[in-house]
């Protein structure tokens, strides 16, 4: 009885996690370039069942301690484009991650939405310097810059640098930018004026919401249905 408490607990854990995950999902619905996290379960772990025979016990099978929300792993599927016409947005087509140098080194994002700060270095919304094939990129004073299809950037029409842009087997680190081994593309193809969009699809986030909600008040019945069953045995019981 006290175990089935422990398993119904574990499991409403485990649901309110996978909400966690879902809600920081729809709070980037509009994040340029952003990645959705999903929920993976795995059993808390195995209990081995046994056949008592006289002395002798004969294995028939394992139980299940409950459900555990294991890990989040990143759904790495492209976005929809959107067109700004910006000449400094620019999606990949394709494979591919921009380089972004940030405090904690080197991190890569498919997010395009790029600018010339007051220095006239190439940056990121958030100030990070965009990193081409020979570092951060920079232009002179007044000058203007151009961003081709081919990755090439222009200063008044001359070629100075290409856009660093990587492959490879990529995770996301707690500040959400992906991180890992990645070597560069070699033709990359990009869409210049045009942004990738989230990869968050709304209706399927609140579905598994749904989901994730009728499972954890089962689980909360089962707790109440227990709590009600043990009170009822330790009354009664003590009774006769």
């Amino acid at each position: 009885m006290i175990r089935g408490l422990y398993v119904a607990a574990e499991g409403m854990v485990a649901r309110q996690k996978a909400q966690d995950v879902l809600a920081a999902n729809l709070a980037n619905v509009n994040t340029s370039g952003f990645k959705a996290d999903r929920p993976l379960f795995e059993t808390a772990f195995q209990r081995m069942l046994y056949r008592v025979e006289g002395t002798t016990t004969t294995p028939i099978g394992t139980l299940s301690a409950g459900a555990l929300l294991a890990a989040t792993y990143t759904d790495l599927q492209p976005g929809p484009m959107m067109h700004t016409g910006n000449p400094l947005d620019v999606a990949i087509e394709g494979e591919g991650y921009f380089a972004i140098q940030t405090p904690g080194g080197v991190r890569y994002t498919r997010s395009g939405a790029f600018a010339l700060n007051a220095e006239g270095m190439l940056v990121t919304r958030g100030g990070f310097p965009v990193l081409g094939a020979q570092g951060a990129i920079r232009v002179s004073r007044n000058a203007t810059l151009q961003i081709g299809e081919d990755g090439a950037v222009r200063s008044d029409g001359k070629v100075i640098d290409h856009l660093l842009i990587v492959q490879g087997r990529l995770q996301k680190d707690p500040d959400g930018w992906l991180v890992g081994n990645a070597t560069p593309v070699p033709n990359p193809r990009l869409a210049v004026g045009t942004l990738e969009g989230s990869n968050v699809n709304i209706v399927r986030e609140m579905v598994e919401m749904i989901e994730h909600l009728r499972a954890y008040e089962t689980h909360q019945k089962a707790i109440q249905s227990q709590d009600e069953t043990l009170g009822r045995a330790i009354n009664e019981i003590a009774r006769i």
